[in-house]
C-alpha cells in the first residue's frame, strides 16, 4: 500500500512540474516564431488555436527570453490548456491579476520584438540608384528675380473674412 501512495505521489508531483513552467526555455528563434505564428494562422478556430498553443508549450521559449516574458508566456498556455471555449478563456484573461497581465504584455512585447521585426533587406541592392537629372545645369539661367513683380498685396486679399 505504502508503494502505490508512494508512486501516486511521484505522478502527482511529476504533473505540477509539468503545469508550471514544464515548456523548453531553450528554443531556437526559428522555432519559437514559426510556432507563434502558427497562432495567428488558427485565426478564430478555438480548437485550432488551443493546438497551435500546445505546439507552442511544446517548442518553448528562446533562453533570451526576460523572467516576466517567460511568466506570462506560461499564463497564457495555462489559460489556453484549462479553457473550454473562446468566451471561456476571454473570461480568464479578463480574471487576470495586474501583476499577471504585465507579465502577459512583457510576452506579448517580446514575442514582438523577436518575431515581427521587418525582414533584413536583401544584401545585393544597389547602393547608388541612378539619377534622372542632369549633372550640369545651363549656364544661362536668370541669377537675379525680375525687379517688376508686385511688392504690395492688396489688403482686400489679406482679410480672412473676404
Amino acid at each position: 500500500m505504502r508503494g502505490a501512495v508512494m508512486g501516486a505521489g511521484v505522478l502527482l508531483m511529476a504533473g505540477v512540474l509539468t503545469g508550471c513552467g514544464g515548456s523548453p526555455d531553450d528554443a531556437s528563434e526559428k522555432d519559437f516564431c514559426d510556432a507563434f505564428q502558427n497562432l495567428g494562422e488558427a485565426g478564430d478556430d478555438f480548437d485550432k488555436s488551443k493546438d497551435a498553443f500546445k505546439d507552442l508549450g511544446d517548442t518553448g521559449t528562446p533562453d533570451d527570453i526576460p523572467d516576466d516574458a517567460r511568466e506570462g508566456f506560461d499564463i497564457i498556455l495555462d489559460i489556453a490548456d484549462e479553457s473550454d471555449d473562446q468566451k471561456d478563456a476571454e473570461k480568464k484573461v479578463e480574471d487576470l491579476s495586474k501583476d499577471e497581465q504585465k507579465k502577459v504584455e512583457a510576452f506579448s512585447t517580446y514575442t514582438v520584438k523577436k518575431c515581427m521585426d521587418m525582414p533584413d533587406l536583401p544584401s545585393d541592392l544597389p547602393t547608388e540608384l541612378p539619377s534622372d537629372l542632369p549633372t550640369e545645369l545651363p549656364s544661362d539661367l536668370p541669377t537675379e528675380l525680375p525687379s517688376d513683380l508686385p511688392t504690395d498685396i492688396p489688403s482686400d486679399l489679406l482679410s480672412p473674412t473676404s
